[in-house]
Order: structure tokens, then sequence, then C-alpha cells
């Protein structure tokens, strides 16, 4: 039997930088399956693997395409149409399908990087020192950033996450996603105060259970109620909150907190 037998759900974002012209796609891809046990074992058969402990994660390069794996769910990019998105999809699957049924053959490898640095999120910034954050320089803002002393929101030309965790791509000279790295972004949920007043204490359970990756015949299965109901109030949730889907339904539900 295989480990993964295919994706709960497939998303797709356009994503950039400010100073970067041309579309790019992202995709994120929710599994059935923790995909955690499967991380020694990648970080072993993969020379360019980061295995990260803070939280749980691994990141690779497969088939010219950075992908990144959580728990249930994985952070792929950059892709030029959906088509060639859900191509890729198939051929991960197979993959990791693969390692998982390797496992007795793989010296699983354990060791994991730690907490972002200053240095990392500095690769962030567009390193210009123009003050525009209030800081005298893009390093200074990244050691505050580093701390959760300052919002990504304050520096103008900051990447746009291709993620509700808070995933920002970095990109090299030519444009390409280089690699991507993780920020605690709930720092940022001052700038929703309130908001969740609006949110009546049914419409935050399905909210709740919506950014936890519930589909709506789960929250309705989960909450007795029937699937008419919860469709109703994931309407009410996407128009108070000026959100067009669950993906951005999830991560305000993240950025203030309602997890």
């Amino acid at each position: 039997m295989e480990f993964l037998g295919g994706y709960k759900n497939i998303s797709v974002n356009r994503f950039g930088i400010m100073n970067i012209v041309g579309p790019r796609l992202g995709a994120r891809f929710e599994v059935a399956e923790d995909l955690r046990p499967l991380f020694p074992y990648l970080n072993a058969s993969r020379k360019e693997a980061r295995y990260f402990s803070e939280p749980d994660r691994i990141q690779f390069v497969f088939e010219e395409i950075l992908c990144t794996l959580y728990s249930f769910e994985i952070i792929a990019a950059a892709f030029l149409d959906e088509d060639s998105v859900h191509r890729f999809g198939d051929r991960l699957l197979d993959y990791l399908n693969e390692v998982d049924e390797k496992q007795d053959t793989i010296q699983p490898d354990y060791e994991t990087i730690g907490r972002l640095s200053p240095m990392d999120i500095y690769q962030l910034l567009p390193k210009t020192n123009c003050g525009k954050c209030g800081q005298e320089s893009c390093l200074a803002f990244a050691a505050f950033l580093s701390k959760g002393q300052a919002r990504t929101s304050e520096c103008p030309d900051f990447s746009k996450p291709i993620a509700q965790k808070g995933v920002y791509p970095i990109f090299d000279r030519d444009g390409n996603i280089a690699s991507t790295v993780e920020l605690n972004i709930s720092k940022e949920q001052n700038n929703q105060s309130g908001t969740e007043n609006l949110l009546t204490n049914r419409e935050l359970e399905v909210l709740r259970l919506l950014a936890n990756g519930s589909s709506n015949p789960e929250i309705a299965e989960t909450l007795a109620i029937s699937q008419h109901t919860v469709k109703s109030h994931v309407t009410h949730i996407y128009d108070k909150l000026g959100v067009n889907d669950r993906a951005q339904a999830a991560v305000w539900a993240s950025l203030n907190n309602i997890l």
C-alpha cells in the first residue's frame, strides 16, 4: 500500500517581488498523511536538502522546482502554468512514495537547522538601505524582524509570501527562486485588530477548522451541522474578512491566532 495515495487539495497562486517583471506561480499541495517521518530519509537522500526544526520542515530542489515539505502540505515554486503544476505534483508524489518504500535501505539523517538568523532574513530585503522601514539599514531591519520587533509590511519592497505560513521567496539575479525562508508573521496581527469581533462564535469555529485543512463535509460532521449551513458560514466569513478563498481565510486565521 502506498504511503501517499493522492492530494487532498491543490491550490495555485501568483506571487512575485516588486522589481521583478513577469508572472510566476507557486503551488500548495495538501496531503492526508503526516510527511514528517519522511524528512530524515529525504535529508539523507538529497545533498541539497535543508532540514529545519522550527517549525519542522524540509526543503530541496526536485526537477528544478524548489519544494518545502511541512507536516501535511507541500509548497513548490516556480511554475509557468497550472498544467505544469499538476504534472509536477504527480511526479513528486511518486518520488515520495519511492522514498517511503526504500526506508530500509536509507540511513536517516536527523541533523536539522535551527532558527533563522538576521542574515537569513536579510536575503529577503532589497539591500538598498533606503530607510523606508524606519531603520538605518536593511541589516538592522532584519535584526528587528528576527526578534519579532518589526513587521514585514514596514518594508515596501519585501518579497510577497507564497503560502499562508509566511513562506517567502528569495530570488537570484535572473529573477528565479533560489530559496525560500519562513517567518513568524503573527506579529503583524495588529493590522487586523478588532476584525475577529465581526465573526460569530460559530463562524470562528468554522474558520478554525477550515484553517486547519478540514473540508466542508468534515466541518459539518465535527460541528454536527449540515453541509449547506457550513457553506453559508464560509460565505459569511469570506464577506466579513474581505477574502476570496480558503487559503486567504487561513492566512487571516494564522495572523490572528485563531488556529
